[in-house]
């Protein structure tokens, strides 16, 4: 009767230890998914930081060109302003000459 209770101890502490190791196991799957999803996230704020670092030298790059636009604008209207200014000064010589 004695061995019976020893052999039932025996089984209840291995049944105690494997339920613990189970439970270790557990929180040790948890820890490790926090772990990857922490990498995770980790990687997107990278991958984010690097598009509004591109985004931000797109702007700057396209400010530049708009910059460039304008100041092509500008010596287009003051060269179309010239012309006007001679084919104006050009009719009025050309009247001048067929009053003569």
């Amino acid at each position: 009767s004695t061995q019976s209770t020893g052999e039932q101890e025996k089984v209840e502490t291995r049944e105690k230890e494997l339920e613990d190791l189970m439970t270790a196991h557990h929180e040790l799957e948890e820890k490790y998914a926090d772990a990857e999803r922490k990498l995770q996230n980790e990687a997107y704020e990278e991958r984010i930081e690097d598009l509004e670092m591109q985004n931000d030298e797109l702007t700057n790059q396209t400010t530049d060109l708009e910059a460039t636009n304008d100041e092509a604008n500008r010596k287009i209207k003051m060269l179309e302003d010239d012309l006007y200014k001679a084919e104006t000064n050009s009719d009025y010589f050309e009247s001048k000459v067929k009053d003569l």
